[in-house]
């Protein structure tokens, strides 16, 4: 029996979900970059429409009610003239990921929750001028929670939300991020689960292209190892020579 190395002359063609495992582990060693803030930026964007013209009044520290109930918003009101503007998602995000150093993993994972928020949202809803900035940072802050053991605290959450330029003034305070996660946990019903199904879901416009060159590679391994098979049984089995024929007719007659 030859001894030769064992190639498979095709290797399996992997399932739908292999694919995604492969492609979310490139994904999430990659760098934060502005293809991601933007997606994230739209999706927040789009899960609830926003009253610019109303924003929170200052919230109150009294004291905790001893009744379970969700955590509410304190009063809006008008804006005024010297509220100045917000700033953009992307900015904000952008400034959140920078001073938190914040992973692809847990920045990304919470597009799980703003999807799961924006579904149990009426079309009716609305929310005031920053509830988009407010709904991301309490995602991230549930996310970073959920898959670290390690994570930023709530005040310094607060800290990294305060921007100031020339032509606008936000911040929010320890307590409002304290009230902003609690809201955010009845939102969701408690439910943090994350599975790698949702990433898939989730992240499939990142995903996909790497899917795509996954199976590239892989093609282009197996025909590798094809054509090194074809190499190694013509050299152990190198074919007969057949007497020509004019010999042949010579040795007859």
């Amino acid at each position: 029996m030859d001894e030769r190395t064992n190639y498979n002359s095709s290797a399996p063609d992997l399932s739908e979900d292999e694919l995604n495992a492969a492609a979310l582990e490139v994904f999430v060693c990659r760098a934060v970059n502005h293809r991601m803030i933007r997606y994230l930026a739209d999706a927040a964007f789009n899960v609830i429409q926003c009253d610019p013209s109303m924003m929170p009044s200052p919230p109150t520290t009294g004291l905790r009610s001893r009744v379970a109930s969700r955590p509410e918003t304190p009063p809006p009101r008008a804006v005024r003239p010297e509220d100045g503007g917000l700033p953009s998602l992307r900015e904000f995000i952008t400034r959140l990921v920078i001073l938190s150093n914040v992973q692809v993993r847990t920045l990304m994972s919470t597009l799980v929750y703003l999807d799961r928020v924006k579904l149990r949202l009426l079309p009716t809803d609305k929310g005031l001028r920053c509830a988009r900035h407010r709904i991301f940072l309490a995602s991230l802050i549930l996310a970073a929670k959920y898959l670290n053991d390690h994570h930023p605290k709530n005040g310094h959450w607060a800290s990294y939300s305060n921007m100031h330029t020339s032509a606008y003034s936000f911040s929010l305070t320890r307590t409002e991020v304290n009230m902003m996660e609690k809201q955010l946990l009845s939102l969701l019903d408690w439910d943090l689960r994350i599975s790698e199904e949702d990433l898939y879901r989730e992240l499939d416009y990142f995903l996909s292209p790497l899917r795509d060159e996954i199976r590239t590679r892989r093609a282009r391994l197996t025909g590798k190892i094809q054509r090194q098979r074809e190499e190694e049984e013509e050299e152990e089995d190198p074919p007969r020579r057949e007497p020509e024929a004019s010999l042949v007719r010579r040795h007859i007659f």
